[in-house]
């Protein structure tokens, strides 16, 4: 690897065979297929590691265990059937892998960052992940940089290496030299992969990418493993209940089995049968595919999720804090009017210069500046002499023109910071405050533009200001409001999600903006920046009653933040280097795809059309996959303890078991596992956004949830062994034949009730789940080819009266729906009652 901080310009571009042109099209290409990718590559589990996953658990191996004892006591069927459930357990998972890698892939893809690459002479934008040694690129404030780079020009570029190095403070880079024993964080003159550019711009050229590059020499250790998200781990935590449930329950049926005189080889198989009806082995792969397919759909909706974790944690946000430019509005600006304080001095002038050269014009504001000057007709006299970025600090930003041997500094910025400057006389200060309130009061959002003489143009927009500030007047720009933002705001507040706006914007314009979407209703809740206590136990108390806050600070921002979460689940969103402490810290950073690199990468998700909308859209998502996850849980352990209620009651009184084990395992192998998968692909039912969020701390499986899944499971149990008993007097096998085929229909009932906790399976067969309708079909087909088929021989299946087959299946079907409709009615009267209360509240 080559030292390339100690080289000049012309060694480089010699060695890299390479110019300030950068590389033709076809040389880059040829560089792609030599070099490979411009990515960190990822160890990947081996093909063998891969193949034995499924198979990595205990009660694979009591199955495994439990088919060799059914082999040697030549009970054939129930080996077969236990392979049968290994298999297909094993081929559901390596194709949800799959198509869950799949979906990961394309999101991946879509999140690729772009970057200005200059080839051949001309800039275009090209994937980070294409770029070569030799390219010469150009980056900006926010930009990640992308590969190792050497610099080659500067503009007061400082880059954030506390990722690499562990320097806390940004570091100024530039072009010069460095001598060979710098240590990595001296070198100067060079820009590694994974940083940021948090000031400036640079034009820079590639010399390592992919692993080559410093990161990539220790990408092992930087390597992150995702933490499981809260919901992940209530799942595992009912399942660790369930298993010893499960373990307790086995035995007891193992010894049950035994004092009904069954031999110990078929006690053992039927106790495994239990285990493994139980178990729910499929809910971990349906959990990652409900989820991953969760975010796909968000993905649909401009909305990139990041992690598991964030797309639960949505459906947990209590309130929303804001920006309003490009998220609240479309984020294009115009010039509206202007206002000069003295009609011998006129605002125009001042207002082309203020906002710099027309050809490297890339903030909104000055491009709506400079296109009402091309509209006015007005060109600008003199020379750009030196250009002053926006300094957050000081709330403006100018340019200094030279003229007939004269320099004259243009600023335009925020009013109040530049009238302090001006030192106006009484009677001018109140002419130009009055038409700040009258622009204000109309929701424009309002520049200030202001002229400095001087002599010679200082590098600093900091020194220049010290001279005598002469006011100029007024710009006011509007910024259209988003259509949609204010019914996505009261989506949210009807949801119980407070909306906050926390703005730059004058006090007067965000008030405005805020009425007239619905944010706030009075003054009251209105708060400026210069007014925050410094007291943070103030703060925090005066926060929850306010939900604007304007003339905000970065700093302002994040303490605001960090109140909020005191007591709610907080959502930001941002654009920009100066909201990634806000974002980072937030229970769900929001960056906008529009902003930098840095706000995104800090975020936990990223709105590709930066609309607030999409906000609500993707809260809306996470409480469906959070109800979806408790459905496929209430489905199958309803089933699981209908079936386990069955066997030990039947134990208890003292008649012969209604199943055997090789039906249970058809149960298992075939109705539950074709309908969950669709239970946790379920439609919204569109009351999501009419509920206020779940506590943080609540159960997976709420009292609800566990009265509905304990009378399903007695009426499956009573249902089941009333028929089985019933028609025990036309023999033992007659009575299993239809004890059996009454226990799958019940089944294949709770999955199409167990489609809301609430809603009427009338209301919901209208907007029917179609994975389900294919799944209860397949399943469907399955069980007639072992009722009428060539696989009833199997099951011992004896031939029934068709009349005593439908009539106990359409009136055990019939009884399960009704049960379940009363506790709907219970739970629907219930919510009523809640949701008066708490509009009675509010």
């Amino acid at each position: 690897m080559h030292a390339w901080y100690t080289l000049n310009k012309e060694e480089l571009y010699k060695i890299l065979e390479t110019s300030e042109d950068g590389l033709q099209q076809s040389e880059a290409s040829k560089r792609l297929a030599e070099y490979g990718r411009n990515e960190l590559s990822v160890t990947n589990r081996s093909f063998w590691k891969k193949l034995i996953e499924p198979f990595q658990s205990i009660f694979v191996v009591v199955l495994v265990v439990a088919a060799i004892i059914t082999f040697f006591t030549k009970e054939a069927l129930g080996t077969y059937i236990i392979i049968a459930v290994l298999i297909v357990n094993a081929l559901i998972f390596y194709v949800q892998e799959y198509m869950t890698g799949r979906v990961l892939r394309a999101l991946r893809r879509t999140a690729e960052s772009q970057v200005t690459v200059i080839r051949g002479g001309r800039q275009e934008e090209v994937s980070v992940l294409n770029i070569v040694p030799g390219d010469v690129l150009l980056l900006s404030e926010g930009q990640q940089v992308p590969a190792d780079v050497r610099v080659l020009h500067d503009d007061n570029v400082q880059v954030d290496e506390s990722a690499l190095t562990g320097e806390s403070l940004p570091l100024e880079k530039s072009s010069g030299v460095v001598a060979k024993d710098t240590p990595l964080y001296g070198r100067h003159n060079m820009m590694f992969r994974g940083t940021y550019v948090v000031a400036g711009t640079a034009t820079v050229l590639v010399v390592e990418t992919g692993m080559q590059t410093e990161f990539g020499a220790i990408a092992h250790l930087a390597a992150s493993r995702d933490v499981k998200s809260p919901l992940q781990q209530k799942i595992d935590q009912t399942v660790g209940l369930l298993i010893r449930a499960t373990a307790v329950v086995s035995i007891v049926v193992f010894l049950l089995a035994l004092v009904r005189d069954i031999d110990l080889a078929t006690a053992f198989v039927f106790a495994t049968a239990v285990a493994v009806s139980m178990v729910p082995e499929g809910l971990p792969i349906a959990l990652t595919v409900t989820i991953v397919f969760g975010m796909r759909r968000m993905a649909k909706k401009k909305a990139l999720v990041r992690s598991f974790r964030a797309i639960e944690d949505t459906g947990l946000i209590t309130t929303i804090a804001t920006d309003k430019t490009g998220t609240l509005t479309k984020n294009k600006l115009s010039v509206t009017d202007v206002w000069q304080l003295n009609e011998a001095v006129p605002v125009l002038p001042a207002l082309a210069h203020a906002a710099g050269d027309a050809e490297s014009a890339v903030d909104p504001l000055d491009k709506a500046f400079l296109e009402f000057v091309d509209k006015s007709n007005h060109k600008n006299a003199g020379t750009l002499a030196v250009t002053y970025p926006f300094k957050q600090e000081l709330s403006m930003s100018g340019a200094a023109w030279s003229d007939d041997g004269k320099t004259t500094i243009s600023i335009k910025g925020a009013p109040e910071h530049i009238l302090h400057l001006a030192k106006l006389s009484k009677e001018d200060h109140h002419a130009a405050e009055s038409k700040l309130h009258q622009y204000a009061s109309k929701g424009y959002r309002v520049i200030a533009v202001a002229t400095i003489d001087v002599s010679d143009a200082p590098e600093e927009l900091d020194d220049a200001i010290k001279k005598s500030v002469r006011f100029v007047g007024f710009v006011a720009c509007a910024d259209e409001l988003r259509p949609e933002a204010k019914g996505a705001i009261k989506a949210a507040q009807n949801a119980g999600i407070t909306v906050r706006l926390i703005t730059g914007d004058h006090y007067e314009t965000a008030f405005n903006i805020a009425q007239t979407l619905g944010i706030a209703k009075d003054r009251s809740q209105v708060i400026s920046g210069q007014d925050l206590p410094q007291d943070d136990a103030l703060l925090a108390q005066i926060v929850r009653d306010k939900t604007v806050f304007a003339r905000v600070l970065p700093n302002d921002k994040y303490r605001i933040l960090k109140s909020l979460q005191a007591s709610e689940i907080v959502a930001m969103t941002g654009d920009g280097v100066n909201d990634v402490p806000a974002i980072s810290n937030a229970h769900i950073g929001i960056a906008m795809g529009s902003g930098s690199d840095i706000a995104k990468d800090a975020s936990d998700m990223v709105l590709l059309d930066n609309n607030f909308a999409t906000v609500i859209r993707s809260i809306e998502e996470g409480r469906v996959v959070y109800n979806n996850v408790r459905r496929m849980l209430g489905y199958l352990l309803s089933a699981t303890l209908g079936s386990v209620c069955l066997l030990i009651a039947s134990l208890l009184i003292g008649i012969p078991l209604p199943l055997t084990a090789v039906m249970i395992l058809w149960m298992n192998l075939v109705t539950d596992t074709s309908v969950v998968i669709p239970l946790g692909l379920e439609n919204p039912e569109g009351d999501e956004m009419k509920h206020r969020p779940r506590k943080p701390n609540e159960k997976l499986l709420n009292a609800t949830y566990l009265v509905r899944i304990l009378l399903v499971a007695l009426s499956m149990c009573v249902l089941t062994i009333g028929t089985y008993m019933y028609f025990l007097d036309y023999g033992q096998l007659y009575a299993s034949t239809i004890a059996f085929m009454v226990l799958i229909a019940l089944h294949w009932a709770n999955a199409v009730s167990a489609r809301s906790i609430s809603a009427s399976v009338f209301q919901l067969n209208r907007k029917p789940n179609v994975a389900l309708v294919i799944g209860i079909g397949f399943a469907f087909i399955m069980q007639m080819l072992v009722m009428f088929g060539p696989l009833g021989a199997l099951f011992n299946i004896q031939a029934v009266a068709l009349m005593d087959l439908i009539i106990p299946v359409v009136a055990s079907i019939t009884i399960l729906i009704l049960v379940t409709e009363i506790h709907k009615a219970f739970v629907r009267l219930s919510q009523q009652r809640r949701s008066t209360k708490t509009q009675s509240v509010y």
